[in-house]
């Protein structure tokens, strides 16, 4: 159901090229997202809570739609900004 929220638990590692500023500015630009929530924040990453609705390969495309790349590796998911 598109209505119903889903969640997924990812990880945003900080670089040069992930710069939280340059995220931001991306993700609000999906309509899909209800809300983000910041689980654990450091000087290497940020681990992030996404409320979102609709299916995940929906979620991932919007992504891929502004130059962010959703992976699952090493069990989690990984976010990389383009």
């Amino acid at each position: 159901d598109v209505r119903t929220p889903s969640f997924l638990n990812t990880k945003l590692i900080l670089n040069r090229n992930n710069n939280l500023v340059e995220f931001n500015k991306r993700i609000e630009k999906i309509e899909l997202i209800n809300d983000i929530y910041v689980q654990e924040f450091n000087n290497e990453y940020i681990l992030l809570k996404i409320n979102y609705l609709g299916n995940l390969e929906k979620m991932i495309k919007k992504l891929k739609d502004e130059n962010i790349i959703l992976k699952f590796t090493n069990d989690e998911w990984n976010l990389k900004l383009i």
